[in-house]
């Protein structure tokens, strides 16, 4: 699937079902992966229906299931000009606010 194309909804689905296709391989209950992430039951269900749970709860359960060697990757800044590549770094070094002007 090429999540550039999808619209937020459906790729929140598509990482559900790939999260309850992991929990399925390593063997785990719904209730298993609750305990396992400290994760409430309907968590768990809610993140493998629809997709929609806390960020912290999603980050918890793809941990639990080893599933976090790209999540940080894959949410870096990717600037497309020397502009953008100035504002990161500006904003990489300053502690406070950063002003985004047009």
């Amino acid at each position: 699937m090429i999540y550039e194309l999808t619209n937020p909804t459906e790729l929140a689905e598509e990482i559900g079902k790939n999260m309850r296709l992991a929990r399925v391989a390593h063997g785990l209950r719904q209730v298993d992966l609750a305990k396992m992430s400290e994760a409430s039951l309907q968590s768990i269900k809610n993140l493998e229906g629809a997709g929609k749970v806390e960020l912290v709860t999603f980050l918890r359960v793809a941990r639990a299931l080893g599933m976090t060697g790209g999540i940080l990757e894959s949410c870096q800044p990717k600037p497309r000009n020397l502009d953008e590549i100035e504002r990161i770094e500006a904003a990489r070094v300053e502690p406070t606010r950063v002003r985004v002007r047009p």
